[in-house]
């Protein structure tokens, strides 16, 4: 069975509380649901163990204008669609994807730092990945509420920055 159906509803009253905000503590969320802090932390263990949850920081997309999102539509040999689809959500620049019906078989949301970066995963990125046969690229203009990953908008800063010592003058 999947994690996501083991939701009750105070997995999902939990999980709502944090959404919105991701410091809350044990304590907080004990209170605010009347329960106990331990009934918290078990589930919080069992929801992100088993996958169904995660808390992370999240970046407005709206508040880093160099960005650019865009939507990429692909259409694929059909025998290749498992092992296209897992290739091209290894993409760096790739957020989501999606096997979905209609004209094109899979939907993947890229997030580029850059124009050139963009243009460099439609045109070779994409290409080298067996199977594609035919993509459509829409670059969102604005984004009313999109909130991405904080790994995924930031994927080369993954250390703590360096710190400048302070000489005595």
């Amino acid at each position: 069975m999947s994690a996501l159906r083991n939701f009750d509803a105070v997995d999902k009253s939990i999980a709502y509380y944090l959404g919105r905000e991701g410091r809350l503590s044990n304590r907080e969320l004990a209170r605010r649901l009347g329960i106990s802090e331990g009934n918290v932390r078990q589930r919080l263990k069992r929801l992100i163990g088993g996958g169904a949850l995660r808390i992370s920081a999240q970046v407005n997309l709206e508040s880093q204008p160099e960005a650019f999102l865009a939507i990429v539509s692909v259409k694929l040999d059909g025998r290749r669609l498992t092992q296209c689809a897992e290739r091209i959500a290894k993409l760096p620049s790739v957020l989501t994807t999606m096997v979905v019906t209609g004209h094109y078989d899979l939907v993947a949301v890229i997030l580029a730092p850059s124009r050139p970066v963009l243009v460099d995963f439609v045109t070779n990125e994409l290409s080298t990945v067996p199977g594609v046969m035919d993509s459509e690229t829409s670059v969102v203009l604005e984004s009313l509420d999109f909130w991405v990953d904080a790994r995924k908008m930031f994927p080369d800063t993954g250390r703590a920055p360096k710190r400048h010592s302070r000489r005595k003058p």
